[in-house]
């Protein structure tokens, strides 16, 4: 199990969480902390507060632990040897693994900057490194990857998820809501350095509760659709890239199945050929504006409730008084 309780670092501000093995997403912006959780969770800084637990350990008080959790940072630094190969075999041996580097290398498709340093890798390609070292662990307790569809790694999502079947913890932080849904599992939003709350499913409506409602349309006649849909009533907005995507039109509305039913009715009027039909996902601003939302409603209730509750007492106290 993954435990953090009230943890500050970086900008995590009381962050608390606990996560059982299976695949975990965490959707935040950078600013929210992301790149401070990933580090806390492996173990390469103590917090100034709170407490981190991996396994029941603090993996910053554990090399032991800390070899058993397979990271990739958001920016990952440049290994001090003479080349990336050295440098995966000096990782290898503080682990205790004795995998040959070159081969682990080639069979991550890495073989070609066996021989070159790691200073001279660009990001990406150190990122991939770490994360064909992450995978090399023989019995991981955690699996941490920041921005997993960055890596440009085919089957990222796929290795993850086996990783997790097997019960591995896998923590995957984005700030794309669109590849939080591709990853699947289970799904918490981070905002301002604390964890929010864990939406539902639907996630293009759970999101952002009580935003408008978007379908990505493809369509081998998307002028006539466009005409058609741009004066029906169920659709407030219609946007239609004419010269970059010629073929999809972006369609908002207020409720998801009335603008769903619109295209369809719509389509079917013009002889409108669909290629696909697809909720869209909302901006992780809006996601944000929509927990602030929610939070402000849910203090709201609060001291209304807290209000009501008080003059009740009130009341209940007048009457005492009146029949003594």
């Amino acid at each position: 199990e993954l435990v953090l309780e009230g943890v500050f670092q970086g900008a995590l501000a009381g962050a608390s969480l606990s996560a059982t093995a299976g695949l975990n997403v965490v959707l935040a912006a950078p600013s929210d902390g992301a790149a401070d959780l990933a580090a806390v969770i492996g173990g390469l800084v103590v917090p100034r507060r709170g407490v981190v637990r991996v396994g029941g350990v603090d993996p910053a008080r554990s090399p032991e632990t800390r070899a058993r959790i397979g990271l990739v940072l958001s920016s990952e630094p440049a290994f001090p040897a003479r080349s990336t190969a050295e440098a995966v075999r000096q990782v290898l041996e503080l682990r205790g693994q004795s995998q040959d580097p070159g081969a682990m290398l080639s069979d991550h498709g890495l073989g070609s900057i066996a021989n070159l340093p790691p200073a001279r890798l660009d990001l990406r390609m150190r990122r991939r490194v770490a994360w064909a070292l992450a995978l090399s662990i023989p019995e991981p307790l955690a699996l941490v990857i920041h921005e997993p569809f960055s890596l440009g790694v085919e089957g990222v999502a796929r290795a993850m998820s086996l990783r997790a079947e097997a019960g591995t913890i896998v923590v995957a932080m984005t700030s794309s809501p669109r590849d939080a849904s591709e990853l699947g599992g289970s799904l918490v939003l981070l905002d301002r350095g604390r964890f929010v709350r864990r939406p539902g499913t639907p996630l293009s409506a759970e999101l952002a509760p009580g935003a408008r409602a978007t379908l990505h349309v493809r369509t081998s006649a998307a002028r006539a659709l466009a005409h058609a849909l741009v004066v029906d009533p169920d659709v407030e907005s219609l946007d239609w890239d004419e010269a970059q995507r010629s073929g999809e039109l972006r369609v908002r509305g207020p409720e998801l199945e009335r603008i769903s039913l619109a295209v369809l009715r719509n389509a079917r009027a013009v002889n409108a050929p669909l290629i696909s039909v697809e909720a869209g996902l909302p901006a992780l601003d809006e996601v944000r504006a929509a927990t602030e939302g929610l939070w402000r409603a849910a203090y709201d209730n609060a001291v209304r409730a807290a209000a009501a509750h008080g003059r009740e007492r009130e009341e209940r106290g007048r009457l005492a008084d009146r029949k003594s």
